[in-house]
Order: structure tokens, then sequence, then C-alpha cells
């Protein structure tokens, strides 16, 4: 394990004993040091930003409200995105039962888009796009290892996978992502 990752897992570590003795101001310790990785699981699971927004604050909750049962053991990110599994559980169960809702969250990430810069918009749908060419299993093994730094075999114990099924649909992703980037810049290179 590199030295980032030994003190990122002690403050998560310290943040969750100070939250199981009531101390609050390690919320924004722990938000601050994992609130990305946090997101970057949810959208890889439910690809709508408001969603995963959500599913973010919510898990931040459940922590606060789990910590006391939190055993330190080295792995304090696996317990978080295990909570979190049961969030976006959760939220899928109820999109299901409230399948006649409208959705209105894309209207809202168009009226949202006006505010954004240009360029980052152009990136940002840029990666989406290339996203979107990946399975739901996919997106999710490349947002954990690349965005929230775990491990492979971390992955497929969260994820409850052999290791080889990860490590072949990863090296499968990056692939897919490498083809699709070399056909766009062919494609750019003939125009």
């Amino acid at each position: 394990m590199n030295r980032n990752n030994e003190n990122k897992n002690t403050i998560i570590e310290q943040c969750l004993i100070s939250l199981a003795e009531n101390k609050l101001e390690a919320m924004d310790r722990l938000y601050e040091t994992i609130s990305k990785d946090v997101y970057a699981f949810a959208i890889s699971k439910v690809r709508d930003k408001f969603d995963a927004e959500d599913i973010t604050q919510d898990t931040f909750i459940r922590v606060y409200e789990n910590a006391k049962i939190y055993t330190p053991i080295g792995k304090p990110l696996a317990w978080i995105f295990t909570i979190e599994t049961n969030v976006i559980n959760r939220y899928f169960n109820l999109k299901n039962r409230n399948n006649n809702i409208e959705d209105e969250s894309i209207l809202e990430q168009v009226e949202d888009s006006s505010n954004i810069d240009e360029s980052k918009e152009i990136k940002n749908d840029y990666l989406r796009k290339l996203l979107l060419i990946l399975s739901e299993i996919e997106r999710e093994i490349i947002s954990l290892h690349l965005v929230s730094d775990l491990k492979f075999r971390e992955i497929a114990k969260l994820l409850n996978k052999p290791l080889s099924t990860i490590l072949s649909k990863y090296n499968r992703a990056i692939k897919k992502l490498k083809q699709i980037v070399k056909e766009e810049n062919y494609e750019k290179e003939s125009n």
C-alpha cells in the first residue's frame, strides 16, 4: 500500500472514531477526504449527477449513524463503500417503485449547463460518452480503481466478484476506451 493510501486510511479511521464519540467536526474532515471517492462510486452506478449527489449525502449520514459500530481494521473506505452500496440498492428499489414519476433531471441539467465553462462542458460530455460505452460493472471498476485508488483485490471483495473477473473487466474496459479514442483521433485527422 502506498504512503498516500496509508495516510488516507489513517485519516478516515480517525474521523470514524471521532464520529463514534459524537465529535461532529470530524465529519468535515471525512467529507473533505473522501467525498470525491464516494461521489465517483455513486455516479458510476446511477449515471445521474443529482441522484449521485443525493446518494453521496445519504452515505455520509449513514456513516455518521453507524460510526459507533465500525471496527478499525485498516480498510475504512471499503466499509464506507459497503454502506454506500446499501444506499444505492435502496435508491434503485425506490426508483423501481416510482416508475411513473416524470424525470425532470434532464431539463435541470440543461438549465444548469448554461453556467458551466464551455471547455469543461465539452470535456465532461466527451468523458460521459466514453463511459457510456462501458457496462455498469466496467464503469464501477474503473471508478473504484482510478478515482478511489482501490486495489483490484479490494474491488473484488467489495463487488463480491472473483479477482480474475475484476481484472479481465478492467482490462477490457481500458481496451474499449483506447479503441474509441484512437478511432476518434483517426476521424479528426482524416477531416
